[in-house]
């Protein structure tokens, strides 16, 4: 009597199952404040002094590729920016590698990392500055601060974005603001710019890139 009373506790057990019939759901990532992200981009920027009787500006070509990428929270960000000067016979060229390495979490971001600055010839040949930004959502607003943020450009800044806007306010006298305007799902116009003032320097920057959100490499995750 034992075997045909198991035999019928698995077929009702199979049964029950088959009845069931709802298909396994495929992984999906917890959501993130960020996601996958790599974006190029190229603008120009204005720089220069004031100084007693005068002032002077010099102008570059700005280009960039950055981005970052997520597994599990664990965030890793790099880029590489070049400036090259317009004219001949002042400023030189010079090029900024960074890289940050943090955590993403549902409502709050951390990345801190290195930003290096090279120009040739030049003494020091390389700089090396620190550079943090984190974020925080609340509710539809994602708040935003940074130090030496974008390649080491922009010192200290609070702000806020919404939607696909945002602005900032640059310590100690300026602004930074930016612009995504969807072409795709996954690709996005960006106009990027800031302005602003420390001491007699000045400095302003306008770009206009491409951003792509790649999915993500974990099986059935989506950014």
């Amino acid at each position: 009597m034992r075997f045909p009373l198991l035999a019928l506790v698995l077929c009702a057990g199979l049964t029950a199952r088959a009845q069931d019939g709802s298909p396994a759901e495929p992984y999906a990532p917890p959501p993130r404040i960020l996601t996958n992200e790599i974006r190029a981009y190229a603008g120009v920027l204005t720089g220069g002094y004031s100084f007693h009787g005068g002032s002077f500006t010099d102008a570059f070509l700005a280009k960039g590729t950055a981005g970052h990428y997520l597994f599990e929270g664990f965030t890793a960000e790099a880029g590489v920016f070049s400036l090259v000067p317009l004219r001949g016979g002042g400023p030189l060229p010079s090029l900024s590698v960074s890289a940050r390495l943090g955590y993403s979490g549902e409502r709050w971001s951390v990345l801190a990392g290195p930003v290096l600055q090279a120009t040739y010839p030049s003494t020091p040949l390389v700089t090396v500055l620190p550079s943090v930004r984190g974020l925080y959502r609340a509710g539809p607003v994602v708040l935003n601060a940074g130090l030496l943020d974008f390649n080491g450009m922009v010192p200290a800044h609070v702000g806020a974005s919404y939607g696909p806007v945002g602005l900032a306010y640059v310590l100690p006298l300026g602004a930074r603001a930016h612009a995504r305007l969807p072409l795709t799902q996954r690709v996005h116009l960006l106009v990027e710019g800031f302005a602003f003032r420390v001491g007699a320097a000045q400095s302003a920057m306008l770009t206009v890139g491409l951003v792509g959100n790649p999915p993500s490499s974990r099986p059935g995750g989506t950014p």
